[in-house]
Order: C-alpha cells, then structure tokens, then sequence
C-alpha cells in the first residue's frame, strides 16, 4: 500500500478510518503482568514535520488517564486531526484512537520498559502496533503492520513546543 507522508494524524486517520475495528474485551484486558509502567513522560506539546504537513501532539493526564489531541496541517489549512486516549485496565494500558473523530479503535499494551510503550491490535487491518518512546532528541511514534509488500511502517519524531 502506497501512502504520502502526511503525518501521524493523517496517516492514521485514512488508515484507521478503513476498519474501526475495536480490540474485544478479552484482548483489552489480556496484557502484560509486569507491574505498570509510569507514562509521564509523554505528557506535554510536541511538534514535528512529514514534509511540508506541521504535527502537533498535545498529551495531558487527567484522572489517571492520559489525553492527546492531535493535528496536521500544512499551509495553515487542517488535514487531519485525531483524539487519543491512554486509559488503564487490568494491569496495563490501553491505547485508544479516534482518527477525524471516528468510533473507537483500541490497541492494547504489549511491551513497556523504561520511556517506551507497545501497543497491538492484531485484529485491525492497518495499523496493528503502534509504539511510543522518548530519549534525549525527543518523544518519537511509529505506526506499523502489513502492507502490500510485507511490513509498512510509519516513524514520527517530535520535539518539545509551546502549547498554541
């Protein structure tokens, strides 16, 4: 499958919008029995580039739950936009994306050690992981699963911003 680099909100939003496809409770709730990790980490504004498109993630954490809404825009004209939620349940988190606003699709956690997070939906068609992480040149994003010629990924890198 060939796509334009459009940014993280847009490539999920065309992505995602093709299957909502919700991870079954079983699934959710089937994570990993290592104790919690913290995700403070990923609170804050992020900003980063796909070509010419502006990204802009903004994660905040209110009652124990962490938030995102995200925007790509190029030229000042809006592209796409997704809200994000990363909740808890059982003994680990879950991710859930809502791309241009649509029904909910969840990814549940598969891996965490240290600033990285791991989520997969084995069950949706594109993407079926999607990851987080953070280091010393930022918090970065991909998004990844099958595509026409085997693995297709999608990388985002961030920087910290000023929230608009």
């Amino acid at each position: 499958m060939s796509m334009p680099n459009r940014g993280y909100a847009t490539c999920l939003a065309l992505l995602l919008l093709s299957s909502p496809t919700n991870v079954p409770a079983s699934a959710a709730e089937a994570v990993p029995t290592n104790p919690p990790v913290a995700l403070d980490w990923l609170a804050g504004d992020w900003c980063g580039q796909q070509g010419q498109a502006q990204i802009e993630e903004h994660w905040f954490a209110r009652g124990g739950v962490l938030l995102n809404v995200s925007t790509t825009t190029r030229g000042g004209k809006l592209l796409g936009f997704e809200y994000t939620r990363i909740e808890r349940r059982g003994e680990g988190w879950v991710y859930i994306a809502q791309p241009g606003g649509v029904a909910p699709t969840e990814f549940a956690q598969s891996a965490a050690a240290g600033q990285r997070i791991d989520f997969s939906n084995p069950a949706h068609d594109y993407p079926q992981r999607v990851s987080y992480w953070r280091d010393d040149l930022g918090l970065h994003a991909e998004i990844a699963g099958p595509g026409k010629d085997g693995e297709q990924r999608f990388a985002f890198n961030y920087s910290a911003c000023p929230a608009r």
